[in-house]
């Protein structure tokens, strides 16, 4: 008999067997410990409430990992990864992780469910279509790693202003793109840095916010650019330009340059433009919701 329990009322032993058995053979390799377990609950906002677990004979079978963020008063949900044991696979237990996730946050007065789900997963995204979730957009992993033969910034007549901001500041503009995937979110760059670009008459033109990682005798290895939008109807082009210099320089140093999860089509103008830069997709992924 199949018994699902919310993870709050599970162990980490418990939890951390459940996602390695349902990631096992997985796209990625998405192995993890009880102190990445845990660190990745408190940082990605994770929680134990609303993830839960499925058991057969007390032993982890199956799991729904759900983080949740107030967005504009509204409730919005996200999976954070939902995996079955390889030898339960195919008998309906994914259907019974999600039923019982959706009944957990309807209870919750969430008005939003959204996940991300790898293209390539046909039976994940056909599950996830039967349970009443739509495709609402293609999102893409970018990077552009090693020092660059030219710098691929181009050069502009305008003399805007950049200038420092935090996330949260970022996240309180009129244009913010606060529906996009979770991990982009200025939520998930609490320690990250933030940026605006202003004209003459300090109107707010775009944004963007950005983490750099160093090593220990530091220097300066990674740069995560989690959203870079200029403002509708601006010099989109000039602005996600401006924007990108700003965060990655003259792309003469030897890192890796990444952007997470970036929606092709509610993004267009800076996937494109990243695109013109030399980003490559490295992941491709759909963008799902469900009206709750």
């Amino acid at each position: 008999m199949i018994k699902i329990k919310k993870l709050v009322d599970c162990s980490i032993a418990e939890a951390v067997t459940a996602w390695n058995q349902g990631f096992e053979g997985y796209f990625i390799d998405a192995t993890t410990t009880p102190e990445k377990f845990i660190t990745r609950m408190f940082t990605e906002d994770l929680s134990p409430s609303l993830s839960i677990i499925a058991f057969e004979n007390n032993v982890p079978i199956g799991i729904v990992m759900t983080g949740l963020r107030i967005v504009d008063g509204k409730k919005i949900a996200w999976n954070g990864g939902t995996g079955v044991s390889k030898e339960y696979r195919g008998k309906g237990i994914g259907k019974l992780l999600i039923e019982a996730n959706l009944l957990n946050l309807k209870e919750e007065s969430v008005s939003l469910a959204t996940l991300e789900a790898i293209s390539e997963n046909k039976n994940a995204i056909s599950l996830y279509k039967k349970m009443g979730y739509v495709i609402e957009d293609t999102v893409e992993f970018l990077t552009l790693n090693g020092k660059q033969r030219q710098n691929p910034i181009r050069e502009f007549n305008h003399n805007y202003t950049v200038e420092r901001a935090a996330p949260q500041q970022v996240g309180q503009l009129p244009f913010y793109k606060a529906t996009n995937p979770w991990q982009t979110r200025w939520q998930s760059a609490k320690i990250g840095e933030g940026i605006i670009v202003k004209d003459d008459r300090a109107d707010v033109l775009g944004y963007a916010y950005y983490h750099r990682i160093y090593n220990n005798q530091g220097e300066h290895t990674s740069t995560t650019m989690y959203q870079c939008e200029p403002k509708p109807g601006a010099d989109t082009e000039e602005i996600i330009h401006r924007l990108a210099g700003t965060i990655f320089g003259d792309f003469n140093d030897d890192i890796i340059r990444t952007v997470p999860n970036l929606p092709i089509n509610k993004s267009e103008k800076t996937y494109s433009v990243l695109k013109q830069i030399g980003f490559q997709t490295t992941a491709q992924q759909v963008y799902m919701l469900k009206e709750l």
